[in-house]
């Protein structure tokens, strides 16, 4: 039973949290995932849902929309957070369903929010219960789910991608908003700074709307304004956002640490992910660096570990440390058109048989390499010579190319 003072602790509870839609007619946005031709939307109105991942930026619809399938379906709705929960907390979650199973016949919904969060080990404990039907699994993640989640736990899934809200919607909700605080209508100079500042996130634009309501009666408009744009100054454009990463990048690959610094610093003055930065390293210290300083990757994955379990102000250190690394280090791209060199010819139709002796058939024709003087001994590995792995033209891959040489002769 609810407590007597449950409808006053919802009055003082953010705005952002009294909006939630109370049914799916109320749902902003993300009609490609619960439109009325959605698979989602079809499974909901035959009464059915199946284990699923939401993916997708914050602030978008996930745990509200997890929310409303539960009523929908008059599951209970049962909440973890990967960041703080552990096994011990999901397995409570369980024999809390196998009770509610047996005495009300009534099936629970879990959401686990940060599901990426959870290792490899405690994603193989949700298994067996994905499998047997006791719950229902909804995990919800910022990061690409194949990239972060095991390829077990995706098998038993159905993966939804949320897409950012797009202006249409904020403004439906900045609307909402003010009506519920019972504010006058907002000017169209303040309802686009909201929107410029949100980028799409109704929860960031409700909070919005909440400090102007807190406010508006202390400071004039313009002056409202001037502090929320102070919030975000320099990198709250989306034009803005996409212009300074291509900066940053190219600056890294120009080698000029300063001027990859400074980029740096407006991204993380804006508030950019430090987790999207730190990917953007990683990607660069292969296709950017390379060959030419293969330890550059261990740099850049310490830095995205780093950035997965340190958040800001400390983590900027660490990748000021990556960047200045990248940026200074010998440049080669060898890696990159090698790979590329090699997609494009099988992609035209250019398709090797794989050589007689290297296929397990006949294993005894093939020459062992560590059965020979320097672990090394000259046989045929494609069925038509192909060169992809073009050394670049610095210190480490000028030693590979001589290596290369001596190997092989005139063949590479």
């Amino acid at each position: 039973m609810k407590s007597l003072f449950h409808g006053n602790f919802d009055k003082i509870r953010p705005l952002a949290y009294q909006m939630r839609p109370k049914n799916l007619t109320e749902y902003v946005g993300q009609e490609e995932v619960i439109g009325s031709r959605s698979v989602l939307r079809n499974l909901i109105d035959k009464g059915k849902i199946v284990n699923s991942i939401f993916f997708g930026p914050p602030g978008t619809g996930k745990t509200s929309l997890a929310e409303l399938i539960s009523g929908e379906l008059e599951y209970t709705f049962e909440k973890l957070n990967a960041t703080t929960a552990n096994l011990s907390d999901f397995r409570e979650v369980v024999e809390k369903a196998k009770r509610r199973i047996e005495m009300e016949n009534r099936r629970t919904l879990l959401f686990l929010d940060e599901i990426h969060r959870f290792n490899k080990l405690q994603q193989d404990a949700l298994l067996p219960y994905t499998e047997d039907g006791l719950i229902v699994l909804i995990g919800a993640t910022t990061e690409n789910p194949y990239y972060n989640l095991n390829n077990a736990l995706l098998s038993r899934c159905m993966v939804f991608e949320f897409k950012r809200l797009d202006a249409g919607h904020i403004e439906k909700l900045i609307k909402a908003g003010v009506e519920k605080l019972g504010l006058k209508e907002l000017s169209k100079p303040m309802t686009e700074t909201i929107l410029e500042l949100a980028r799409g996130d109704a929860r960031t634009a409700l909070n919005y709307v909440e400090l102007y309501g807190n406010t508006w009666d202390t400071l004039s408009e313009d002056e409202i304004r001037e502090l929320f744009k102070k919030r975000k100054e320099g990198y709250h454009k989306k034009e803005d956002k996409y212009n300074i990463i291509s900066a940053f990048i190219k600056s890294i690959r120009g080698s000029d640490p300063d001027a990859a610094i400074y980029w740096l610093a407006r991204m993380l003055d804006g508030g950019e992910d430090p987790k999207y930065i730190a990917r953007r390293l990683m990607i660069h210290a292969s296709e950017d660096v390379g060959m030419a300083n293969p330890e550059a990757m261990l740099i850049c994955h310490a830095a995205m570990d780093s950035a997965e379990k340190i958040g800001m102000p400390e983590v900027r250190i660490i990748l000021s440390q990556a960047t200045i690394y990248l940026a200074i280090s010998s440049k080669s791209n060898s890696c990159e058109t090698a790979i590329d060199t090699a997609l494009a010819e099988i992609r035209v139709g250019n398709l090797q048989e794989v050589p007689k002796h290297l296929t397990k058939q006949h294993s005894n024709m093939y020459k062992y390499p560590h059965a020979y003087e320097g672990n090394f001994v000259d046989q045929e590995y494609m069925d038509r010579p192909g060169r992809y792995y073009v050394p670049g033209e610095n210190k480490n891959e000028k030693l590979i190319q001589q290596k290369l040489t001596k190997l092989w002769k005139d063949k590479k």
